[in-house]
């Protein structure tokens, strides 16, 4: 087919085609109003395959104006392509390409770059199944945008997939979701709220002062608490009995031959919590927080997930921070994470390099990282059994921030 071109913005107008335009529509490329309307990469691709022809100038030349009006089209395109010669309908989020799904408009924008159907499908019967989110290997990706993709996805009822091109133009697909553990008590799902944040937060906050006047008014009574001994950036436990029973029945710590049981500062800060240790909650974190800058944000992840009965152990082996278990599971886990900054910002080879080593190791990798802020006394420590703060509990329960912990799963897509 050969045709004249303008080109409106990031929008290729092609006249002169005499009457083929109902034929490309129909083969998903373009939008037909009153004139055939493409977009850069739709134009581009026709015109590199031989399907398309344009009087003013050839491919090169096509480029080059691309270029110049799209600073990032070479990636687009080369996505684009990759796409295409798989088999696969693809339309540019700015050009309707959502039409027919979710809520949000189908508009694109918001970090949208190409919609993708399903194998098979066209444009206009069934629709879109993801959306792409495009980079090059050199640019940066905040943790706070996988966040927002999440939720962009969850809002069109799409899956988000993250295309990244490499030096040698190669595309590596990615796949995002809001992990979500196995075998977690009461089926409660880690990231994933069913009503809405402000309920939640009332609901804890009311708990949390349930517990406090409680105590205060029946006293209870201390129970016996093991003796420990730091050991630099580690504790032993010193009661044999106690340190058999955590080894061997839920998964703490490593037991020597003398049965003493050897902890990280997270096990030992969660177990003074539980009132199990002789040593404070909040000696723990103080001791702790000196010698891990980032040790608040670790704990707090670590006490979400074994509070949600799940086994978490150290994930330095696997470049991480924890790895993790299914509940009744002991020999392999599951799950890599590792805590971030919410500031955090990712580089591409940073991404593929944590994804790709749990893939190698049949894991999932999952980050994790809280969404509220901190303040200087948080819930853990209004929960905590320490005296010393009792005359300071309830006006803290009014201040502090409630901790919530956001869970991203990132993972190979394949196409």
């Amino acid at each position: 087919m050969r045709g004249e071109f303008r080109l409106l913005g990031e929008k290729v107008v092609v006249t002169g085609l005499e009457g083929a335009e109902a034929d490309l529509v129909g083969k998903g490329y373009g939008r037909k109003k009153g004139r055939l309307e493409l977009s850069l990469e739709e134009a581009a691709f026709l015109l590199e395959t031989g399907r398309l022809q344009i009087k003013q100038l050839n491919f090169k030349e096509f480029l080059e104006r691309a270029l110049s009006v799209s600073p990032r089209f070479g990636v687009r395109y080369l996505v684009y392509r990759d796409l295409k010669d798989r088999g696969y309908a693809v339309q540019p989020a700015g050009g309707g390409g959502g039409r027919g799904g979710g809520r949000g408009g189908g508009r694109g924008g918001g970090g949208v770059g190409f919609w993708l159907y399903p194998r098979g499908a066209k444009p206009g019967e069934k629709p879109a199944k993801y959306f792409i989110r495009i980079f090059s290997e050199l640019d940066f990706l905040a943790l706070s945008e996988l966040g927002e993709l999440l939720a962009l996805a969850e809002n069109m009822r799409k899956e988000s997939i993250l295309a990244v091109v490499d030096a040698e133009s190669d595309v590596t697909y990615y796949e995002l979701k809001e992990a979500k553990f196995e075998g977690l008590q009461g089926e409660k799902k880690a990231g994933k709220r069913e009503r809405g944040e402000e309920e939640e937060e009332q609901e804890e906050e009311q708990e949390v002062e349930q517990e406090v006047e409680q105590e205060e008014e029946q006293g209870k009574e201390e129970k016996k608490k093991a003796k420990v001994s730091l050991l630099g950036d580690r504790v032993v436990l010193l009661d044999s009995g106690l340190a058999e029973s955590l080894y061997k029945k839920h998964f703490y710590g490593k037991l020597t031959k003398e049965r003493r049981l050897l902890l990280s500062f997270v096990e030992a800060t969660y177990l003074s919590k539980a009132g199990l240790l002789e040593t404070s909650f909040k000696q723990f974190v103080e001791h702790a927080t000196a010698v891990e800058s980032d040790f608040l944000e670790k704990y707090a992840v670590y006490e979400d997930l074994r509070a949600n009965g799940l086994v978490v152990k150290t994930g330095f082996k696997f470049g991480s921070h924890f790895r993790v278990y299914k509940a009744g599971q002991q020999k392999h886990s599951s799950y890599l994470i590792h805590v971030l900054p919410k500031e955090h910002i990712f580089s591409l080879p940073e991404l593929s390099r944590a994804v790709r080593l749990a893939h190698g190791v049949r894991k999932r990798m999952i980050f994790a990282h809280q969404t509220f802020r901190e303040q200087t006394f948080r819930k853990s420590l209004i929960k905590s059994n320490n005296a010393s703060l009792q005359p300071f509990r309830k006006s803290l329960i009014k201040n502090a921030s409630l901790q919530k912990v956001f869970y991203v799963e990132v993972g190979r897509k394949k196409l």
